[in-house]
């Protein structure tokens, strides 16, 4: 059950529309221009692989917590474009400024983080651009499926972190999710041991469902929690046995 990383090529009609959100459903996501699936990451925890549930928002369901409120207020003078995905000079100086301020290990650039040179890009995607005053100070990307879109990447100036930039990006894509009667934001996998991941929880935890891979089925996120994720793997780790 416990299985390596498995991925798969695209073929000519791409990951896009029903397909990318079939492939999604079944826990699936990109990684540059395949997607792959994985019931653990490499982060070891203990001496062992850290275990992964991949995580879907309704996003008809959300109700926003006091925390996305104050967000969209403070951000309220920045401008916002939505538009399709470009990584240019400019995307790529502040990639720099933010990778330069981080913590842990990711592409050195925007461009390696979510492409490969060597490859036909299979997908449709889109970016959303924040700016102070014309300043670039915030990008995100996201893919577009028919009824879903699965959030890829989030970066911001780091002099403008006090704002949670990335937090109101997932806004935005929930925002395009619903001015486009798109059901589904899918924003990848929660670690069961690890803190690191805990953002996609945001905004609503009510509206998130979590991925079972035995079962091979979605259930509600606050039905299991980290301490009912755990167990489950546990119950894998047994069986396995």
């Amino acid at each position: 059950m416990i299985n390596e990383p498995y991925y798969i090529l695209a073929g000519e009609e791409g990951f896009k529309g029903r397909l990318l959100d079939a492939y999604l459903a079944a826990g699936y996501y990109r990684m540059m221009h395949t997607i792959f699936t994985t019931h653990y990451t490499q982060v070891i925890i203990e001496g062992a692989p850290m275990p992964v549930f991949w995580l879907r928002t309704q996003v008809q369901k959300i109700k926003e917590n006091r925390k996305a409120i104050a967000i969209r207020r403070q951000c309220a003078l920045f401008t916002i474009t939505i538009k399709k995905a470009v990584v240019t000079g400019e995307v790529e100086d502040l990639y720099s400024l933010y990778y330069n301020s981080i913590d842990f290990s990711t592409a050195s650039t925007c461009y390696n983080c979510i492409h490969d040179k060597d490859m036909p890009n299979p997908f449709d995607s889109m970016m959303i651009e924040i700016r102070d005053k014309g300043i670039l100070i915030a990008a995100g990307y996201f893919d577009l499926g028919q009824n879903s879109i699965a959030g890829i990447l989030n970066f911001y100036h780091p002099a403008y972190k006090k704002y949670s930039l990335g937090k109101y990006l997932m806004l935005q894509k929930i925002d395009y999710a619903l001015a486009n009667n798109i059901a589904w934001y899918y924003t990848g996998y929660i670690g069961t041991s690890f803190t690191k991941f805990d953002y996609k929880l945001f905004p609503d935890t009510v509206a998130i469902e979590v991925y079972l891979p035995v079962e091979r089925k979605w259930v509600p996120y606050e039905m299991m929690g980290k301490p009912g994720l755990e167990g489950y793997w546990a119950n894998i780790l047994k069986d396995e046995v």
